[in-house]
């Protein structure tokens, strides 16, 4: 029998087998989600770098992003409120368009839900007029039986069930006949 350690690191595995997961009890460095993406956006850009092609595309489209700014700069310093009011405008201009976009939307959801309205009324109508139909196709086919067992000098009636197995029989016969 062996004497019980007091930090046996095989008992603690056995107690608790995904402490290795346990970010509470760890003491070395954290790292937050957003230093996450940072450092893998970095390592991945430096990676993209490796190629030659990549570093001179990224370097026109640098130079083309500073040219841009340093425009948009210039025509700022030049007349800010005559810029600010333009970017108002344009603003302006994007939330009627989006709320045109938006009441267009709603009409189109209205209609659509009026006519999904109108379907499963007419579809409860039809639904009505098949059973309607059913029915009165049973009692034609009633009375096409009985025609049959007239027209063949067979008495019917509709209390009797053993008429009504004979009719059977007979019906059965006839199409066998046939």
């Amino acid at each position: 029998m062996e004497p019980k350690l007091q930090h046996d690191p095989q008992a603690e595995q056995a107690n608790h087998p995904n402490r290795q997961f346990d970010s509470e009890e760890s003491n070395g460095p954290r790292i937050t989600l957003m230093k996450g993406i940072l450092l893998g956006a970095v390592v991945g850009g430096a990676l993209a770098l490796l190629s030659s092609s990549n570093r001179q595309n990224t370097k026109q489209s640098l130079s083309t992003a500073k040219s841009s700014v340093g425009g948009l700069v210039s025509e700022v310093a030049k007349d800010p409120s005559g810029k600010a009011s333009q970017v108002i405008d344009q603003v302006k201009s994007a939330s009627g368009i989006i709320q045109e976009v938006a009441t267009d939307v709603q009409n189109v959801y209205e209609k659509v839900a009026g006519e999904v309205d109108t379907v499963k009324q007419d579809l409860t109508q039809v639904a009505g007029t098949a059973m309607e139909a059913k029915s009165d196709l049973q009692s034609i086919g009633e009375k096409v039986v009985e025609a049959k067992d007239t027209a063949l000098g067979q008495e019917t009636s509709s209390d009797s069930s053993s008429n009504d197995s004979s009719n059977d029989d007979t019906s059965k016969q006839d199409k066998n006949q046939s």
